[in-house]
């Protein structure tokens, strides 16, 4: 993944896949991970960045090969 901040030093973190990057303004850092279970994990934001700091969130769901390639399928269900 690559990573950027706009205005204050972030840090993008996945605790449970023990990653975290720091959001540099000006700078685009980069990381490779591999999680290895399905799963939803949080992301957070591990650097007190301001009054926003407690909405920084989010959530990396990772699914099996097999679940990932059926994916399209279920789209094409889902329209008809």
């Amino acid at each position: 993944m690559r990573i950027r901040g706009r205005d204050v030093l972030h840090s993008f973190s996945i605790p449970e896949f023990r990653v975290k990057l720091d959001a540099v303004p000006g700078i685009t850092g980069g990381m490779n991970f591999t999680p290895l279970r399905p799963g939803e994990y949080e992301i957070a934001c591990a650097e007190l960045c301001g009054m926003g700091h407690y909405r920084m969130g989010g959530r990396v769901f990772v699914h099996t090969p097999e679940d990932f390639d059926a994916w399209p399928a279920s789209l094409k269900e889902a329209q008809q």
